[in-house]
């Protein structure tokens, strides 16, 4: 069967090895080793899957070449001595076992190594860094500033610089080429120097880090000194023929960073040294949340694809390319020749089977990354990796679809996505799934929200698609009532019917411009306008009633569109509540020429998102001009105001043309309650056991699948 993606699925070339197609997955760090650096067996399993799902190579990703030394993760996989070469050969083995090749990144931390500082060891780098005024904690809840200062209020812990002399310079050099031969001894097929993202190659490249005024400081060709001498040492100890190469930032978000001509440089001196290919990536200013959006795993999509075709214009040998990549963008690509092989690390946590599914032309049953940050939030609040919407990643020894012993009938309560997944896990085990939904549509709350945040919408289409494709039994437009179930017969229920909501008690929270979350969806969709009725007037209820009749709101690409139009809400809008239903819908209703304020009670906004997005988006709201002011305590709401206090304890009225709630969600057992004491076998799924988002809804979702 020839794919539709010809040229991503093409064999390709790095060196002296042929790969099977242009997909590689990306080499992430996963905190998965065990706690002295060993390669146990998740971790082993974790790259494993994703070679049997059709990646051409797998990139361990850093991995330390002098461990303890050097390391900036809680679980970072170690390379320094021969102790760690079974893991590191079962890890191979297991990965080969399914034709794809294995590689590993060579990484030491330099500036960005934690462990040395709560050790009390010197931080190695080219010069002492100045030392800007971060924006990362005003966005972090008190407990993820305990957990990311945790080795920073240890004992030992002490921050302090060693400036690499030439012995340093030699020792770092030393290293690399040991765990090159060591990589070789293992069993990898090649080694990525990791040359990128604020680490100590990296540090040495970059004008903004870099102040020397020796042979490894100053021009571009001695700030790539230290990358060259690592890439001909390694190579004259492994031989020509066994494949290296460095992944560098292409670019650098920061004032007086690394430019994409220096990077064109230093591509050019490193091939000249040996390099088989180069890898382009990006990095972002690391005294700023933003900096890991704008970097290596930025929010843009082929967001490195201009500096990436730079490069590959300068040098003779492939270019690899990161970055948000989707499947046709990196065909289109690669056929341009602007690229020739793509990296990949959220979608092939998403979906390990990305690459198979390309291969069979089963575009539709890929699951999504939705780009929500959950996989890399982990990392900084030293967790292992796991993914919103993938419920294996990071579990692959505990957690696979396998049949059933025996085929029960299944009834799922609720079309969100917790109701869908443990309808798609449970159809997969064979079981006969009857799905009941009291509305029109499937997709619940996040069906809504894709017309916010986009990427939501794939994966209701992703859901849909797999209900479709397993035969799942759909029934729209029904209530789940005793008395339909005693007719169904199931032989357990799953009840995945959402939360419910509690509204504040604030005077005037009742008045006809105030709308809570249900009301607002409504307004979107066109659906239950009847609870609309004393808050809109009658020409908007038909035209809405129009839009959902004619199918135009089920479609959230055109709402998003035709909501720069026009869009039945004021001009000042005040959310009481800043969490991620506020923040996403304040970026929304912001770029429509809404003024927005956020009130919210706590400190921290958008504490719902995990901390990467968070840093993106309310970098994103506020230069949109939203107003969030925290730690305010609503005191009444006015034909046309809002009054609330401030942290100083100061009465203060802002006008509003419009309130939101978006605060009182609830779990909601009523139902499941009703149904167990009515005799049926259940389990409960998603926000009605409390509100957990997409992340917990997924994953709930696919655990009740696998308990029927």
């Amino acid at each position: 069967m020839s794919s539709a993606l010809p040229h991503l699925m093409a064999p390709g070339r790095i060196g002296a090895l042929t790969l099977r197609n242009r997909i590689i997955m990306s080499p992430m760090g996963s905190n998965m080793a065990e706690p002295d650096g060993f390669c146990g067996e998740r971790i082993q399993q974790y790259y494993e899957r994703r070679a049997a799902g059709g990646a051409a190579m797998v990139i361990m990703g850093s991995v330390g070449i002098s461990w303890p030394l050097g390391s900036p993760n809680w679980r970072q996989v170690a390379i320094s001595d021969d102790k760690y070469n079974d893991g590191l050969k079962a890890l191979v083995a297991g990965v080969h076992r399914h034709g794809a090749l294995a590689a590993v990144q060579l990484h030491h931390g330099g500036l960005e190594s934690i462990n040395d500082s709560q050790a009390g060891r010197p931080l190695l780098c080219p010069s002492e860094p100045e030392h800007a005024e971060e924006s990362l904690t005003p966005y972090l809840s008190p407990d993820e500033i305990a957990t990311l200062s945790e080795p920073y209020t240890a004992e030992t812990c002490k921050v302090h610089y060693k400036i690499a002399d030439t012995d340093d310079i030699a020792w770092v050099i030393e290293q690399f080429v040991g765990a090159a031969e060591r990589a070789k001894r293992c069993g990898f097929d090649a080694v990525e120097i990791h040359a990128g993202h604020g680490y100590l190659i990296s540090s040495f490249l970059s004008p903004s880090v870099n102040k020397r005024h020796d042979n490894y400081g100053g021009s571009i060709e001695n700030r790539s000194r230290l990358l060259v001498e690592v890439i001909t040492a390694i190579k004259s100890r492994v031989g020509k023929e066994f494949p290296v190469w460095f992944r560098m930032d292409s670019h650098q978000f920061a004032t007086g960073g690394i430019t994409n001509e220096d990077a064109c440089v230093t591509a050019r001196l490193a091939v000249a040294a040996g390099a088989d290919a180069v890898h382009c990536s990006a990095d972002g200013d690391h005294s700023t949340g933003t900096c890991y959006t704008e970097g290596h795993s930025t929010h843009v999509p082929a967001g490195f694809s201009r500096f990436a075709a730079a490069v590959k214009s300068c040098v003779d040998v492939p270019v690899i390319m990161p970055g948000r990549v989707e499947p046709e963008v990196g065909d289109r690509l690669i056929k341009e020749q602007k690229i020739d092989f793509v990296t990949m690390a959220r979608k092939l946590l998403a979906d390990p089977d990305l690459p198979n599914k390309i291969q069979q032309n089963r575009l539709k049953d890929i699951r999504p990354c939705i780009y929500c940050y959950t996989c890399i939030s982990q990392i900084f609040l030293r967790r292992h990796v796991i993914c919103a919407v993938n419920a294996e990643t990071g579990f692959e020894t505990e957690r696979s679809i396998s049949p059933s012993e025996v085929s029960r009938n299944v009834a799922v309560i609720g079309g969100g996505p917790a109701g869908m997944e443990a309808a798609r896990v449970a159809a997969l085990r064979g079981h006969r799934v009857t799905l009941l939904e009291k509305s029109s549509r499937l997709g619940g709350t996040v069906f809504f929200s894709g017309a916010s945040y986009p990427p939501n919408s794939k994966l209701v289409a992703y859901l849909r698609e797999q209900m479709k494709t397993l035969s799942v039994d759909i029934r729209l437009n029904t209530e789940a009532t005793p008395a339909l179930l005693d007719h169904l017969a199931p032989d357990k229920v799953v009840v995945a019917n959402g939360c419910s909501r509690k509204l504040p008690d604030v005077p005037g929270i009742d008045l006809p411009h105030v709308l809570d979350g249900d009301q607002i969806r409504s307004l979107v969709t066109g659906e239950g306008l009847d609870a609309l009725e004393s808050k809109v007037d009658r020409f908007t209820r038909v035209l809405l009633s129009g839009a959902a009749l004619s199918r135009v709101t089920s479609n959230m690409a055109l709402v998003r569109q035709l909501s720069k139009i026009w869009m039945p809400l004021g001009k000042r809008i005040v959310f009481i509540g800043g969490g991620l239903v506020a923040v996403e819908l304040a970026e929304f209703l912001a770029a429509r020429g809404r003024e927005v304020t956020l009130l919210e009670e706590g400190s921290t906004f958008g504490r719902e998102l995990m901390l990467v997005r968070r840093w993106r988006n309310m970098a994103d709201i506020e230069k949109l001009g939203v107003q969030c002011i925290p730690r305010a305590t609503v005191r009444r709401v006015s034909a046309g105001t809002v009054t609330y206090v401030n942290d100083g304890g100061q009465e203060r009225t802002i006008g509003a043309d419009h309130v939101i709630l978006t605060t009182g969600t609830i779990e909601n057992p009523t139902l499941a309650d009703a149904l167990e004491n009515h005799g049926f076998d259940v389990l409960t799924a998603g926000d009605c056991n409390g509100v957990t988002y997409i992340e917990g809804a997924m994953r709930e979702g696919y655990l009740a699948g696998q308990s029927v």
